[in-house]
This record gives C-alpha cells, structure tokens and sequence, in this order.
C-alpha cells in the first residue's frame, strides 16, 4: 500500500450530526440517506441537549487542539478548522494510529473547557491521503472553511505548510 502522506479528521460535537440525519450520515464508511425515525429514536436517548461552541471561543478551541496534537504527539498539523458544532483537521504522516490522533484532540477540548456534559460524538471521519493532489484538496477544503468564518486560512501558527512536510 502507499504510504500515507496525510489524514483529513472530522468530528463533530455532542448530537449535532445522529444516524438518519436529513443532510444523510455515514455507516461504515457509506453515505446513508436520511431516515427520519432513526434520527428521531437516537434524538430521544440523547441523555443532554446538543452542544455547539461559542463563536467566540472557536480560535481558543481550535489553538487548545492544535497546541496538544502538536506537542503531545508531534503531529504535524497541515489545516484546521473549528465551526460552532464540528471540527476538521489535516495531519501529515505519523507513526500514531489515527484513533490516537483523534483522541487527543478531543481530549485536549474536553480539558481546556471542563464541561459537564459531552462535547463530542463517539467517532470520527477520516479520509486518507495517498497523493499530493488529494492532500492539497484536502488542506484546501479546510482553509475554506476559515475563510468563510472571515479568517485567515491558517489562523494558528502551528499549521504547518503543504511544502514544509
């Protein structure tokens, strides 16, 4: 198998994205169609309201993220974002299991705000990337979503350049 030159990571916070959603939702790595009832059962077990961040507090989000992949796991951090109710973030090559990288970007969030509730959903999304071309998408579809918040696309001095890898 190639070697892998990046990883695109999303999570999402507490109820904000269940099986059956109407914008669709992903089953083992398959995009599903919505199915109002499933959404509607897991809507009631939900033991909290939903969790979405503050605007306010996006960039401190986003900097406690980045901070901890970078200096706990060395992680080289090639595009984050952080939105009101989900997070995407690029890393390049590591020798850490991506579940690992998840973690401790999650966990970093968890600490940094103390809530007493849940934050974040169980699981993640990732999508690999074997070429340059996918990983530049990738990193570009990341920088996007800063722009359209009106900030820079690597808001962060930790984010590392595509050429610097």
């Amino acid at each position: 198998m190639s070697r892998t030159l990046g990883t695109l990571v999303t999570i999402t916070t507490y109820g904000t994205w269940l099986r059956g959603d109407r914008r669709g939702w992903v089953d083992e790595g398959r995009l599903m169609p919505p199915q109002p009832r499933l959404e509607a059962a897991d809507t009631r077990r939900m033991k909290h309201p939903p969790y979405y961040f503050d605007v306010s507090n996006l960039i401190d989000v986003g900097r406690v993220m980045g901070e901890s992949l970078t200096t706990r796991l060395d992680a080289r951090v090639l595009g984050l974002c952080v939105g009101v109710w989900h997070a995407h973030f690029v890393v390049g090559p590591t020798p850490h299991d991506i579940g690992e990288v998840v973690k401790c970007a999650k966990d970093a969030v968890r600490y940094g705000l103390r809530p007493s509730r849940p934050i974040w959903t169980d699981g993640y999304g990732k999508r690999f990337c074997f070429d340059e071309s996918s990983l530049r998408n990738r990193i570009r579809y990341v920088e996007r979503h800063n722009e359209a918040l009106g900030w820079p696309s690597r808001p962060w001095g930790f984010i590392t350049a595509f050429g610097e890898i």
